[in-house]
């Protein structure tokens, strides 16, 4: 299985890339991450072997396993006593973009009871409504065994990720504050991004830029050219560890580019 991404479109022009981004093992953890439930599926008995999808919330234990917690009564429990194969659909959510062009995950393995001294602490922490039910008879905590990973980063980006390269990935610390960023940049600091396209990516056609993607290692840039659109990648000086490095590294690669057209 292989964690590579697909060609990009890019306007029939090669993109530049200066510095790697998230490997999908690690854009999978952190979609994983901003989500609080996803789409469970488990196989039905009546009518049998047909897919049955239900919401269900989740939480992560050191593994990376989700971990459910789940009325006895309900469908997919009765589906998961009988037959553990299951998957979980994790999406990214956004009121201003097509869903599928937004990054999901779909985790693939064996969902078994758990014991619960060993997860509940776990769970509450990310679920905290849960403390409502979650010592009802009923109610029981399963974990899923992750086998396989599906990524999909939207149009053009998609693999499998292997298991243990999943169990070890985190999250990244920008990507829930990109949309701020984001907007930020694009509002406020157009000419800096034209600059770094025409002085770091040497690009020196490019006449207008606009920041689509930030992580840890680094954003990327719809930049326009005479000749039609390109994608640039830049990297920044390290891997930042919080959202707080964002401005300060921007500035660095700023002056960098002006110090290049001095």
């Amino acid at each position: 299985m292989s964690s590579q991404d697909h060609d990009r479109p890019t306007g029939g022009l090669s993109p530049v890339i200066l510095q790697p981004g998230l490997n999908h093992a690690e854009w999978s953890r952190t979609i994983a991450e901003m989500a609080l439930y996803g789409t469970m599926g488990t196989i039905t008995q009546d009518p049998p072997g047909y897919p049955y999808g239900s919401l269900a919330h989740f939480a992560l234990d050191d593994d990376n396993a989700p971990i459910f917690l789940i009325s006895r009564l309900a469908e997919h429990t009765i589906n998961l006593e009988a037959d553990p194969r299951s998957s979980l659909l994790v999406a990214e959510t956004s009121p201003d973009f097509n869903p599928l062009a937004r990054g999901r995950v779909t985790l693939l393995g064996r969902t078994t009871p758990v014991d619960r001294s060993l997860v509940r602490d776990r769970y509450l922490a990310r679920i905290p409504q849960a403390r409502y039910y979650v010592d009802f008879r009923d109610f029981v905590f399963y974990r899923m065994e992750v086998e396989a990973i599906r990524f999909i980063g939207g149009f053009g980006r998609m693999s499998w990720v292997d298991a243990p390269a999943w169990k070890t990935a985190v999250p990244d610390p920008i990507v829930p504050h990109a949309p701020g960023i984001l907007q930020h940049m694009n509002d406020d600091h157009g000419e800096a991004l034209v600059l770094m396209c025409r002085h770091l990516a040497r690009l020196a056609e490019v006449t207008k830029a606009r920041m689509t993607e930030v992580d840890r290692y680094g954003f990327e840039i719809q930049a326009e050219e005479t000749a039609g659109p390109r994608l640039v990648r830049l990297g920044f000086r390290s891997p930042l560890a919080s959202a707080d490095g964002v401005r300060p590294a921007m500035i660095e690669l700023v002056e960098e580019a002006r110090r290049a057209v001095r």
